[in-house]
């Protein structure tokens, strides 16, 4: 099996008996071209330079998929700086106002650790913030 999760064995009535290889992606770049966020750096071959930082971003992004849910809930105004203490994101949350008209309830949408989401969905409606979901 190729994936961690086993699935495709057990779905064939397979187990596993022993691990012939374990490997890791690793992504190399020369000294010089590992400078991508500066697109003024001087790379070793700059026509690789998009490629390397769309590369990087691309698993940048998958690490972060890895370690974080989204976290979506309504919450009033009133208790908004109380409720982004709690979520505070990894970069900021996006508060957007509810369509309904209701202006005193907002929406946020926000980045939360997989591992704590339990304890701050909890945290989130004992003060008062509804249709918490991740």
């Amino acid at each position: 099996d190729l994936v961690e999760s086993g699935e495709t064995m057990r779905a064939a009535g397979l187990h596993a008996i022993a691990t012939v290889l374990e490997t890791e992606a690793v992504l190399i770049c020369g000294r010089a071209d590992h400078e991508v966020a500066d697109p003024n750096s001087d790379f070793k071959r700059p026509e690789h330079a998009k490629l390397i930082t769309q590369i990087q971003q691309r698993i940048a992004g998958v690490l972060a998929a890895n370690k974080y849910v989204v976290c979506q809930y309504n919450v009033p105004k009133s208790l908004l700086e109380e409720a982004v203490k709690i979520t505070p994101g990894r970069r900021a949350p996006t508060i957007s106002p509810l369509t309904n008209g209701d202006e005193d309830w907002v929406a946020v949408s926000v980045m939360v650790e997989k591992k704590s989401v339990a304890v701050v969905m909890d945290q989130l409606v004992a003060i008062g913030a509804h249709d918490v979901f991740v």
